[in-house]
């Protein structure tokens, strides 16, 4: 079962050139820890923090086994010397959304919703996602759904969702499609609250093949 960590955060304003040199040596750091890199992103419209770090173990233990590690604490405390607003999560699959593995996606944009489940809607939601929610997003043919996600720990949310574009141009598409708004409205107005969303493109590091030299 694939778990992601994310990490989120801003850099600190003048420290641009510091984080650059630092975060090519983090990256790697993280790989040999067991915290391969799956995803980077900057946030194009909606809430902060701007930029977004996803990585992947293969179950909550092996994460909690990193997290605990010396290595992982002194490299956390190094990044939080060029960042502000961190913020981190830990995100484990809802089990609707099918998909082999979790890989590096290069070249594409992110539409993410964020929400959490009315209480004592959670049976009416699985039923609605599975039956009606799923099947209408997967009629339109330039999203795909990547993810459907429980947050097990940090972040603001109980649930996010995850569509994947090849264009923003085709995220507009999606906003402005009758089902799109429709299901999309249907999930808000009966099954859940505080909902949000976001737009991503994967950041630059993902077109360089520094990424793969770690």
């Amino acid at each position: 079962m694939t778990i992601l960590f994310t990490q989120d955060f801003d850099i600190f304003p003048g420290k641009e050139d510091d984080f650059e040199k630092f975060i090519a040596d983090y990256i790697p750091q993280c790989d040999r820890m067991g915290l391969p890199a799956v995803g980077g992103f900057y946030v194009e419209v909606g809430f902060g923090p701007r930029i977004v770090g996803i990585r992947k173990t293969n179950s909550l233990d092996e994460l909690y086994r990193v997290m605990a590690g010396t290595p992982f604490k002194e490299s956390l405390l190094e990044l939080k010397k060029y960042v502000i607003n961190y913020q981190s999560k830990i995100l484990e699959p809802t089990g609707r959304v099918k998909h082999e593995g979790y890989e590096i996606q290069k070249g594409v944009w992110k539409y993410n919703q964020y929400y959490d489940l009315i209480p004592g809607k959670k049976k009416e939601y699985a039923d609605f996602v599975m039956n009606e929610h799923l099947p209408a997003l997967q009629k339109i043919d330039y999203l795909e759904v990547t993810g459907g996600w429980n947050v097990v720990i940090g972040g603001f949310s109980e649930i996010v969702t995850e569509f994947t574009f090849k264009s923003p141009i085709d995220i507009g598409r999606m906003l402005d499609n009758e089902d799109f708004k429709r299901i999309t409205r249907k999930l808000r107005l009966n099954y859940v609250l505080n909902f949000k969303s976001r737009i991503m493109r994967t950041t630059e590091r993902f077109e360089e093949p520094r990424w793969y030299r770690l």
